[in-house]
């Protein structure tokens, strides 16, 4: 994603928090801030966190910042601020989205000290900042201005003026066609970069400013509008020297500088038919340390692409998959556009056409599931604004309607109170007593409201998820063999038609997997009328599995002589159904071995091994795969619940296998002592 928030400088906000603690208040009328705080507010919890940023363990800080919340150590702007730089840094922007809702309903009165205002002000910063980088232009207009009201309540006057949100109001307002809004927004931006260097003009200060100032020229050259781009590559030609100047000058941030604006100036020159000038800048920064970063020699194909060395731009994407991997990116909509085609246009134009054709199939096995995924997000950010306003709404209604019921009880009470004093006690004793089981009623319905919501809600996002990804297949396979232009050989006809029974299959198997579900939950009675033997359950699970067909794994079973000749009572249907879900999530959840760091030949195993002891049969399915903590063994019994967000799956096989199990007298376990990968056990009675 575009804008992903740079470690160091993260790491540089939170160094900010802590000299901030480190020195009392001033009366900050330069930043807006009333003189009302008594105290810095940096505390002992601050400086916990600190000192885990510096050594990066981020996962580390992220309980941490939990931890000391829970204990009331925190305010929530710092939890909030500690908790989304964090979750950024490990790349869970989705989850940290989440967070910066909570800005608008954190009670503006919590905010006492320096510390607390600034982790808001951060926090504010860093949304607005990710919600333009996600193209969420209208929005990211609408936080700022939010924003903007509510630090002016708490007497912080200078937001909108921070050079940094002027330049992001700015680019929103560009891409949403207001040329003349962002115009003045970028001007406002420049306004506030004078009226930092005033004051604060160190290496960082001057890098910050360049760095704004070349995101203003970035979004001109990307909009086409070069006539007015060269004005701001000046302005930061004037930041470098002064930069270079500085007594104590910082090398790495003079490289950056230095990268930026000749990149910049390339960019500008070779649009512009100055081919001379724009070799000559980009000759300047590719001499830079920063230009042979991973991320920049993915990124700096832009300028090749544009001054038609398409092969130079074809080599540098051989290490696209290193840089996603490295970066933590995943294959979404945006990043297939913003990479994935430019990638599939340099090998086309540069005469690669079998590598420009593997990408682009890249590219199609990434659309669909890159598509749900956005629309799953899209439909959670969506609810999330609507619990929110709505639960807003939902409070002032509850407290009016409280308030209005206490005038009234109030009336009521003055009244008896003149009249008779018992006579006052006892019905005031009685509206209480109404009215906390009225409360009682009210808060028990809402509870069980926001339960069905909620698996509602996970219901259909799955279910929607397993069926539209065959469906796709399906509809685009079908538009294949309709069109009569397309002619299609022997080989390629029988790979579609094993890929339309493949997914019809796959959309057969959720059903019955629903229809399981449904029976199970309906408490309906199996009859185990069947005299069967272990061995032709496990046989006949195999098959239905299908897990003997699988090429990334070895299946070995294991059984005693008596498991071919001792019948048992049971249901086969149903005993087969149980294993074979417990198969299906081995062979789902067993990785080649190779992901490990073994050798590619040397291939995973599923193991199933019978045992009869006991009077009752035991079936023990064992893989090698990645596992399941001690402490979710239960919770993955649970209906829609999936450890893994990004497998495919409903989360239903394993709660069906031990429900169609218990129906039958017997159950379904993990074994939590197992470490080389799960062990699932299921037992059946003999009789």
């Amino acid at each position: 994603m575009k804008g992903l928030i740079n470690t160091r400088l993260i790491l540089i906000i939170l160094a900010a928090l802590t000299i901030a603690g480190c020195n009392k208040q001033k009366k900050a009328e330069s930043a807006g801030i009333y003189d009302y705080h008594e105290t810095d507010g940096f505390t002992r919890a601050d400086s916990i966190i600190d000192k885990l940023s510096d050594l990066r363990d981020y996962d580390l800080m992220l309980r941490a910042t939990d931890s000391l919340y829970k204990k009331g150590e925190l305010s929530k702007s710092k939890y909030i601020f500690y908790s989304t730089v964090t979750l950024n840094l490990l790349n869970q922007q989705l989850t940290s989205l989440k967070l910066y809702y909570q800005l608008d309903t954190l009670d503006l009165r919590e905010i006492k000290t320096q510390t607390d205002i600034e982790s808001y002000v951060y926090s504010y910063n860093n949304y607005i900042r990710m919600l333009c980088d996600m193209r969420r232009y209208d929005r990211a207009l609408r936080e700022t201005n939010k924003a903007d009201q509510r630090l002016k309540w708490i007497g912080y006057t200078t937001f909108t003026e921070h050079h940094d949100i002027a330049q992001i109001t700015g680019e929103s307002q560009l891409y949403m066609g207001q040329e003349d809004s962002a115009a003045i927004s970028f001007q406002r931006s420049l306004n506030g970069i004078h009226k930092r260097l005033v004051n604060h003009h160190n290496p960082l200060d001057l890098r910050e400013c360049q760095k704004t100032m070349n995101a203003i020229a970035k979004c001109y050259m990307h909009k086409g509008l070069f006539y007015k781009v060269d004005r701001w590559i000046k302005i930061q030609d004037s930041l470098y020297v002064m930069a270079q100047n500085y007594p104590e000058p910082d090398s790495v941030y003079l490289d950056e500088m230095q990268a930026e604006i000749n990149y910049s100036k390339a960019l500008l020159a070779i649009k512009q038919g100055k081919k001379d000038v724009a070799e000559k800048a980009y000759k300047l920064y590719k001499q830079t340390n920063t230009a042979k970063t991973l991320y920049n020699i993915v990124n700096d194909n832009e300028y090749l692409m544009w001054s038609g060395r398409y092969a130079e731009a074809a080599r540098n994407f051989e290490r696209l998959d290193e840089f996603l991997l490295t970066n933590g990116y995943k294959c979404d909509l945006e990043n297939i556009g913003r990479y994935m085609i430019p990638k599939y246009r340099a090998n086309m134009l540069a005469g690669r056409r079998d590598s420009a054709i593997h990408v682009a199939d890249v590219i199609a096995d990434y659309y669909n599931r890159a598509l749900v995924d956005q629309k799953i997000n899209d439909a959670n950010l969506l609810t999330m604004v609507y619990d929110t306003e709505g639960k807003e709404r939902q409070l002032v209604e509850k407290e009016a309607e409280l308030s209005h019921q206490r005038l009234l009880a109030v009336g009521v009470i003055t009244i008896l109170v003149v009249i008779f004093f018992y006579f006052y006690a006892i019905t005031r004793s009685k509206a209480y007593k109404k009215l906390d089981d009225t409360n009682k009623q009210l808060k028990l319905a809402n509870q069980r409201a926001e339960e069905s919501n909620r698996i509602k809600s996970k219901f259909i996002k799955q279910i929607s998820h397993e069926v539209r990804t065959p469906l796709n297949v399906l509809s685009g396979f079908t538009q294949v063999l309709a069109n009569k232009d397309i002619e299609i050989d022997s080989s390629e006809l029988q790979t579609i038609s094993q890929k339309i029974v493949e997914n019809s299959e796959r959309i057969t198997g959720l059903v019955d997997k629903m229809l399981d579900l449904s029976l199970v939950n309906a408490d309906a009675d199996i009859e185990c009328n069947d005299f069967i033997t272990p061995a032709n359950i496990a046989d006949n699970a195999i098959e239905l599995s299908g897990i003997n067909k699988a090429r990334h794994l070895v299946l070995e079973l294991q059984e005693e002589p008596e498991a071919e000749v001792t019948h048992i009572h049971t249901n086969l249907k149903a005993a087969v159904k149980a294993l074979a879900m417990l198969l299906d999530n081995a062979m789902k959840f067993t990785h080649p071995l190779a992901f490990k760091g073994a050798a590619p030949d040397k291939k995973a195993r599923v193991t199933i091994i019978i045992d009869i002891s006991d009077n009752k049969v035991t079936f023990t399915v064992e893989d090698t795969g990645i596992g399941i903590p001690a402490y979710q063994a239960e919770e993955i019994f649970t209906e829609f619940v999936q450890l893994d967000e990004y497998t495919d799956g409903t989360g239903i096989g394993l709660s069906i296998a031990r429900s169609l199990a218990r129906h039958m007298n017997g159950n379904v376990e993990l074994d939590t002592s197992y470490i080389g990968g799960a062990r699932f056990i299921m037992t059946l009675p003999l009789i």
